[in-house]
């Protein structure tokens, strides 16, 4: 189960079960609200990696970009200055770095997509525990309640009929399957899959090549004017 799953939406199963194996049904609120702080905790840890994730990327990006525009630079020199070699090997690390550019970009659109899920589950799982909280605490009131009538039922004798057991029994029953109907009504969703960065179609000698003939056509457009 996801981390925004278990914090959305508390199973049947589990309800079931703590139904049967458990007398207090504030305790087992308390639990309930102490594991949804713990995944608040989490969530809130994998936001700050996100953000930086998103960050580095970007950086990553920018610096490609200039990369490619210095080897680009070394290229069109090269070509001045006649040396085809460590012009194509120039032209070959510009494609290259803008190859890196552009993957870096995609990887950071997707952490800010990622962090934007993130922001929006974790105020969601904010105002549920803010909610749950309060809702315990009525539970709570109302069980004290509960145990005061039971006081005040149960017959001051050492032995005989205790007839306000049966009563006792399904209070706590139904203050359990409050409970239970307060949970079943939560629901979650999962993150979106991320995108996968786009492939490059055409080989590197080809993009050498074409780069070398716009960067010559550069050259000559400079020299007849």
């Amino acid at each position: 189960m996801s981390l925004f799953n278990r914090i959305a939406n508390i199973t049947k199963a589990s309800l079931h079960e703590a139904l049967n194996k458990l007398e207090d049904p504030v305790l087992m609120t308390g639990q309930y609200l102490r594991n949804l702080e713990e995944d608040l905790h989490i969530a809130e840890n994998m936001l700050r990696e996100q953000r930086m994730n998103a960050s580095v990327r970007e950086r990553q990006s920018e610096d490609a970009a200039a990369n490619a525009k210095q080897s680009e630079v070394r290229a069109l020199s090269a070509l001045e200055a006649g040396d085809e070699a460590a012009a194509r090997a120039a032209t070959a690390a510009k494609i290259r770095y803008e190859e890196q550019a552009q993957q870096y970009a995609a990887e950071a659109a997707d952490a800010r997509e990622r962090v934007t899920e993130l922001e929006f589950r974790l105020q969601e799982g904010k105002e549920e525990y803010a909610r749950l909280k309060e809702k315990r605490n009525e539970l709570a009131a109302r069980a004290r309640k509960v145990e005061e009538r039971e006081q005040i039922a149960r017959p001051n004798i050492s032995h005989g009929l205790d007839y306000g057991a049966a009563a006792r029994g399904f209070e706590r029953m139904e203050e359990k399957i409050l409970e239970w109907e307060a949970g079943s009504q939560l629901s979650g969703r999962t993150f979106p899959a991320g995108k996968s960065p786009q492939a490059v179609g055409s080989s590197e000698d080809a993009a050498v090549n074409e780069e070398l003939r716009r960067m010559k056509e550069q050259l000559d457009s400079r020299k007849s004017e």
